[in-house]
């Protein structure tokens, strides 16, 4: 289905639930991709959600919508149902899937589904026994692996008879203690000749993440390599699962939306508007910080009141200067939160880094900071030294906040903190507050 059908469809479909036409909603659902159908349910009130989730027939159906709605609307749906009619839906879900939705629930409501899965929920309660985003948490145990003493032979035939097992990317190669030992593509297996065993066509020591390991690391593995799939192993080594390339997908959106709200001082649970004192709640620590600094900065402004009471031109160039220093300090910090996200940027390149940006800001520093000093003295602003001042004030302040942008990141990431937490109002502050610091110092020197 092409872009502009989809959307069509949607606006279609939101506009039949909104009037309550749920005979023409239900017909048109049975018609859409699952998709397509979340994405509307995701945009409805709760009421409206739960009476247009009620129009989709059948566990499958139903589990299918499930796992593309969005954050929240999952555990508000499956919240709302009967533990057995959860169940049914979360049975017909890829274990992985099912996992990931079982942890937005409670722990009460998450018992009460397993409960009713009983033996069949054995691999799903598994994964919710992993720590939230490692790869352990988001891997699939139903993946294909096979002796490394089978033959190619062998190996077609089972894959043609695992019908069950996700989509076979690779055919992963165990030993007979279930060691990962090596991998194969399915055109590498099907060139081979029929009698080969796998051990002798086999790629050895196959790209592989440890189940203990971050999700962003198992996503940066599969971007690094161009992987499809990728193994996941424990500390000995033996084959637990795979993640494959449209969970990594789905983590890679998570941890850009995570740290894009970082940024911003809020979180994801905001997305799902959960209220008007939760939302509050969520940014009052963000906002407390950054109040925090400006107080700091009002309290500098009162330590130099007499120097701005003798200069007053500074009133108007103040505002100025505080902005290019908060914007030079969030492009330096955005630029390495993403570049350590990415693994572009390696925690132990500090000095090149800070080196890098330091000498960035110095250029820009110096074009903003002669232009500064040239606009004021052609505006005949202040004494004749005024414009040298405020063209080295707003020259220190940049490159005050290239240093502390650049620095913040890997200061928090040293300490075990998010560093997408410094792109936020840490950064911000601190450059207010030091640009104020160094524009007073030098008005002071020089005037």
């Amino acid at each position: 289905m092409d872009d502009r059908r989809s959307t069509l469809l949607q606006a279609s479909l939101l506009r039949l639930v909104r009037r309550g036409a749920w005979e023409g909603a239900r017909r048109l659902i049975e018609k859409s991709h699952p998709a397509d159908v979340a994405r509307v349910l995701d945009r409805l009130t709760e009421a409206d959600r739960k009476q247009a989730f009620d129009l989709i027939r059948g566990a499958d159906a139903r589990s299918e919508v499930v796992a593309h709605l969005e954050f929240g609307a999952r555990a508000e749906l499956l919240g709302e149902l009967d533990p057995a009619g959860a169940a049914r839906i979360v049975r017909a879900m890829p274990v992985d899937d099912a996992a990931e939705t079982l942890r937005e629930l409670t722990s009460e409501q998450s018992d009460e589904i397993l409960a009713e899965l009983g033996e069949s929920g054995g691999e799903i309660e598994s994964l919710l026994g992993y720590p939230e985003s490692t790869a352990g948490a988001i891997m699939s145990p139903e993946f294909l692996a096979l002796s490394d003493t089978s033959t190619v032979e062998e190996a077609i035939e089972t894959l043609r008879k695992k019908r069950d097992v996700d989509p076979s990317f690779y055919v992963y190669v165990v030993d007979d203690r279930d060691h990962l030992v090596g991998v194969l593509s399915l055109r590498q297996l099907i060139v081979q000749s029929s009698q080969t065993l796998l051990r002798d066509c086999m790629m050895q020591e196959p790209i592989r993440v440890s189940d203990a390991a971050d999700q962003e690391e198992v996503a940066k593995m599969v971007a690094r390599y161009d992987l499809l799939a990728l193994p996941i192993v424990d500390a000995g080594n033996k084959l637990l699962g795979v993640v494959t390339v449209d969970d990594v997908i789905d983590v890679m959106q998570e941890e850009a939306t995570e740290d894009i709200l970082k940024m911003a001082g809020t979180t994801v649970e905001e997305t799902a508007f959960p209220g008007v004192l939760r939302g509050s709640w969520i940014r009052f620590p963000w906002l407390a910080a950054s109040f925090v600094g400006g107080i700091g900065g009002l309290a500098l402004l009162s330590w130099f009141q007499g120097l701005l009471e003798q200069t007053v031109a500074l009133i108007f160039f103040l505002p100025l200067i505080l902005a290019m220093g908060g914007n030079v300090g969030n492009q330096c910090a955005m630029v390495v939160v993403r570049g350590l996200a990415t693994g572009r940027i390696d925690r132990d390149e500090v000095l090149r880094v800070i080196s890098h940006e330091l000498g960035t800001g110095l250029l820009l520093a110096s074009v903003f900071g002669v232009t500064l000093a040239v606009f004021a003295a052609v505006a005949e602003f202040g004494t004749a030294l005024f414009p040298l001042a405020v063209g080295l004030g707003i020259g220190g302040a940049m490159l005050i906040a290239s240093l502390v942008g650049t620095s913040l990141p890997f200061l928090f990431r040293r300490i075990g903190v998010d560093p997408a937490v410094a792109a936020g109002p840490f950064v911000t502050t601190a450059v207010d507050v030091l640009g104020i610091g160094v524009l007073f110092l030098v008005v002071e020197l020089l005037l």
